[in-house]
């Protein structure tokens, strides 16, 4: 047992020792209070203080979802306001860079607990890890656009996480002037979102982004009210009133607010993105309210992005994820339109739409019908129009205030779980998410640690951890030399069984929705 005295109390966490490693793992820590009863929805208050000595062993509760990893329902609790710290030295001298990650899992699911996020691999590199888990899905992310529901609570979770760390970190050795978020898909994202929000200013020092930004289309939400009383009328509440869908959703339990199924909205373009029901908004501005995202994402980018050093990547097939249910996309890739990205569907006639519909129909399939047997052209249009085109285009507006570092992951061993999982082993490339194996011990279901797979973990984790601690993944000539990002020399490391740093990666396929965007007018 090892004790560690934060500003709320004192904390008893585990030693703990595996065949991966050992370590120190506080667990299960409030970093906000229990957002119970009239606090639901609402962005999260100050964490309380504890009396006496409080365990810290234990995972704490999940927030209450459907587990899409495991298959299953988790109850969970609403009191899920927090996060575990890792570290292999209590104190360590001097203080060790620390990696705070955000879960992913499409705003709906997921949590930051170490059946999947184990932190063997990483702390053994001298670094602490935090992980955190926050509200999801109606719990998180309901937006009435009023002052008592605003939206965009699961980011203001993240936010607090993020004050408590740069507050306490320095109690379990950790340096909060060198502090790293970090995430993959939503996770991604949402590390992106804190790079343009004025809330997240000053906690943290880098950032790395794993296939995703908030450019990205499905990263953010433009019906959310809509959807708000959509979902009243769905569970029995049909209103117009705000206050009384409010009541109403409050006195549910927490159980009737997830896995949430809507059908389309009418009258809007349906677009593959708006499967994710409830995620980030656009605040509607209120006079003297603490606001998270106060403009669309292209319009926060265009803004600025914060100066800090940012890694960002893609994995080679990111498109997989989408099109694993090609059977249910085919009826709606058919419709004109259903392959440009929503940006460009909203500003544009419909003359235009169709245009430029044509034309990536026949980039991706050569013109042809798409049916069954065009799957793997579905995977390489969605890799790039749902991913790596706007994670590029991000990398170009981040890359003029501070270094940039983009990345490809390819490497495939016996730990790409996810590809395997989804019967998509005929499909080239690495899907989304599949790297997250190389880089935390996942215990959760069987995963092999061949020392092929072993070696990918270790390049991986090096890469990673070096950024955490300098800004620089590749700091000395122990790995190839991993060159910055800029618009003039577009710069991509390719993670593979081995390393290389190329320029103009994937530029072919960039300069081709350069051309359908209008680079020029977009950003």
């Amino acid at each position: 047992m090892a004790r560690v005295k934060v500003e709320q109390g004192l904390l008893e966490g585990a030693w703990c020792e595996n065949a991966e490693g050992k370590y120190f793992a506080f667990r299960g820590i409030p970093y906000a209070k229990p957002p119970v009863g009239e606090l639901r929805f609402k962005a999260p208050c100050e964490p309380e203080p504890w009396e006496g000595v409080r365990d810290a062993t234990l995972p704490g509760p999940v927030c209450p979802q459907y587990n899409e990893r495991l298959d299953r329902m988790e109850p969970g609790s609403e009191d899920c306001l927090r996060l575990n710290v890792y570290t292999t030295c209590l104190p360590p001298a001097p203080p060790r860079p620390v990696l705070l990650w955000l879960h992913g899992g499409g705003f709906y699911t997921g949590s930051g607990n170490d059946d999947f996020y184990g932190p063997e691999f990483i702390v053994a590199r001298d670094v602490i890890l935090v992980t955190i888990n926050y509200r999801l899905e109606v719990l998180g992310f309901l937006c009435l656009d009023t002052p008592e529901v605003p939206g965009n609570a699961g980011l203001k979770d993240q936010v607090a996480a993020m004050r408590w760390v740069k507050t306490n970190i320095a109690a379990f050795g950790g340096d909060p002037q060198n502090i790293t978020i970090f995430g993959c898909s939503a996770g991604s994202a949402s590390t992106s979102l804190h790079l343009v929000s004025k809330m997240s200013e000053g906690l943290f020092s880098k950032a790395i982004c794993q296939s995703g930004v908030c450019l990205n289309e499905w990263s953010y939400n433009l019906y959310a009210r809509q959807r708000a009383f959509q979902l009243g009328k769905q569970l029995g509440k049909d209103t117009e009133d705000p206050d009384e869908l409010l009541e109403f959703l409050r006195s549910l339990p927490a159980t009737s607010l997830t896995n949430i199924k809507l059908p389309p909205l009418p009258n809007v373009f349906y677009d593959l993105c708006d499967g994710i029901l409830f995620g980030p908004v656009v605040e509607k501005p209120e006079p003297g309210a603490d606001t998270f995202l106060s403009a669309l994402p292209p319009d926060a980018v265009r803004a600025g992005v914060a100066p800090v050093p940012l890694m960002l990547g893609y994995t080679s097939a990111e498109g997989i994820e989408t099109a694993r249910n090609y059977q249910l996309l085919l009826q709606f890739l058919a419709t004109p339109g259903a392959v440009l990205p929503r940006e460009l569907k909203l500003q544009w006639p419909m003359d235009r739409i169709q245009e430029a519909d044509e034309k990536i129909r026949q980039y991706y399939f050569d013109g042809q019908p798409i049916t069954q047997k065009s799957v793997q052209q579905i995977v390489n249009l969605h890799t790039d129009a749902i991913f790596v085109y706007n994670i590029r285009r991000f990398a170009k507006a981040a890359c003029r205030n501070a270094p940039v570092f983009v990345y490809k992951f390819v490497a495939e061993s016996d730990r790409n779980y996810t590809k395997r999982s989804y019967h998509m082993d005929k499909i080239r490339g690495v899907c989304h998410a599949d790297e997250l194996h190389y880089l935390f011990h996942v215990t959760c279901y069987d995963l092999p640690l061949s020392d092929e797979s072993r070696r990918i973990i270790e390049q991986t984790v090096t890469l990673w951890t070096n950024f955490a601690k300098t800004g620089n993944p590749t700091p000395d000539n122990d790995l190839e030399t991993w060159s910055p990002f800029t618009e003039a020399t577009q710069n991509v490391y390719i993670i593979g069984k081995d390393l290389r740093c190329v320029a103009n990666e994937d530029i072919d396929n960039m300069r081709f929705w350069d051309q359908i965007y209008g680079q020029a007018e977009i950003m």
